[in-house]
C-alpha cells in the first residue's frame, strides 16, 4: 500500500474513514489503485462504506492489502502538519509511514523532512463490495433485502442547522415527515412536553412522495462528516436510512437505524 497526496487530502480520508469517532479504529483495504473501507460500528448501529477513486491521489501504487490502524490518533498526528505539505502514505513492516517531503520553489522534491510511523494490524477478513444490494436505484438492506424506496436530498447547511438546534435543545431526536412531497424535520425528544423547533429545509424529492422516519445515533456524525451541498438520503417509512455523497474521486455513505417509538 502506497500512495501520494497533500496533507489536507489525508486529513480529509481519515475524517471519512472515522464519521466523527463511530469508527475510531478504521480498516483500509488497497484493491488496485482504489482505496476501500466497509465497516460496522462496533454495537452494530452503523455501517459505513467508502471508496477513494485514484483520482483522490496524487498518485497511488496498484497492490493488494489489508490494515487497520487507530485512526482518531492518526488523524491528531496528521493535523499537525503543516497544510499544502506534500505526503507519501505507504506500509514499511509492520507500521504506516507518513512522509513529509521537502520541496523546491519549482516544486520538485528534494528531500523527507521527517516520518511518521502509525502502528497497524492485520484486521482478519475484510468486505471489499458493499454488503446491500440496489435494483433500479433503490437499496436493499440487511438480511431481509429490506427496500428504501423514498430518495430525497438535504442541503447540509440546513442539515448543520438542524444539528445546531439539537445540540441547543439537548436532544438528538430527528423526525423526517415528507407528506404531498413536502419535508419536514422536527428537531426535539418526543415527549408532549418536550421542546422542539421544525425545519423545511432546503430539499428535493427525487423518488417516493410520503415517509416518517425517526434517526437518533449517527445523524450529528454524518452532518459533520459530509462536505458536499447536499446529503442524499434513501428510507422508507420507520426504516432505515442510508446516507450519502460522492463525487469523480471518492463515495461514502452511512447506514442507520431507524428509531422506533416504544421501543427500548
Amino acid at each position: 500500500m502506497k500512495f501520494k497526496l497533500k496533507q489536507e487530502k489525508l486529513e480529509e480520508l481519515l475524517e471519512k474513514l472515522i464519521v466523527k469517532n463511530i469508527f475510531p479504529s478504521s480498516v483500509m483495504v488497497s484493491k488496485g489503485k482504489e482505496l476501500i473501507s466497509i465497516q460496522k460500528e462496533v454495537h452494530g448501529r452503523a455501517l459505513r462504506v467508502v471508496k477513494f477513486k485514484e483520482k483522490f491521489f496524487e498518485s497511488i501504487e496498484e497492490s493488494n492489502e489489508a490494515i487497520e490502524i487507530d485512526a482518531d490518533r492518526t488523524i491528531n498526528v496528521v493535523k499537525n502538519i503543516p497544510a499544502n505539505t506534500n505526503l507519501v502514505v505507504e506500509t514499511k513492516g509492520n507500521k504506516l509511514a507518513i512522509s513529509r517531503l521537502v520541496c523546491d520553489k519549482d516544486g520538485k522534491e528534494i528531500g523527507v523532512k521527517g516520518v511518521i510511523n502509525i502502528s497497524y494490524k492485520d484486521p482478519g477478513e475484510v468486505q471489499t463490495e458493499a454488503p446491500y444490494e440496489v435494483e433500479n436505484g433503490v437499496p436493499l438492506v440487511g438480511s431481509e433485502k429490506v427496500p428504501l424506496p423514498i430518495c430525497f436530498e438535504v442541503d447540509l447547511s440546513d442539515m448543520k442547522s438542524m444539528t445546531n438546534f439539537a445540540g441547543s435543545l439537548n436532544t438528538k431526536f430527528y423526525s423526517f415527515k415528507i407528506k404531498d412531497k413536502n419535508l419536514s424535520v422536527r428537531v426535539g425528544d418526543l415527549h408532549d412536553f418536550s421542546d422542539y423547533d421544525i425545519e423545511n429545509p432546503v430539499n428535493k424529492i427525487l423518488k417516493g412522495e410520503n415517509v416518517e422516519v425517526i434517526f437518533t445515533f449517527g445523524t450529528e456524525e454524518i452532518v459533520d462528516t459530509f462536505r458536499k451541498a447536499n446529503i442524499k438520503i434513501h428510507t422508507a417509512n420507520s426504516s432505515p436510512g442510508l446516507f450519502s455523497e460522492s463525487d469523480d474521486t471518492y463515495t461514502l455513505a452511512v447506514l442507520i437505524p431507524p428509531y422506533i417509538e416504544g421501543e427500548e
